[in-house]
């Protein structure tokens, strides 16, 4: 077999040293498109998963809270804290250009 699939040359290439900046910012763009993915699968489950009738109460602490009531936060959490700020932090470097010249990304 000569001709190797696409990945496994992204792959080899990701140990090249010293990386370039074209090429880490095409990396970046598969870790947006596998976060991406990743997210539309959290936001899958949360809507496939059905939501107690007492969430409300769950929420606000006058009841304990379940699995149900927890996953569903956690994912709420996970999206909104996490991984929609990573996306477009990714997505900010992998589209800067020389003649656009940003602060760098806060730590």
């Amino acid at each position: 077999m000569t001709d190797r699939p696409k990945i496994d040359r992204v792959q080899a290439a990701l140990h090249m040293e010293p990386w370039t900046v074209a090429f880490a910012q095409v990396a970046l763009g598969i870790a947006v498109r596998s976060i991406t993915s990743a997210m539309g699968l959290l936001e899958r489950v949360h809507d496939g998963l059905p939501v107690p009738p007492d969430l409300a109460e769950r929420q606000e602490g006058r009841k304990p809270c379940d699995q149900a009531t927890d996953i569903l936060a956690t994912i709420e959490r996970v999206l909104k804290d996490h991984l929609r700020p990573a996306v477009d932090a990714l997505q900010r470097s992998a589209a800067i250009t020389s003649s656009s010249p940003r602060r760098p990304a806060r730590r």
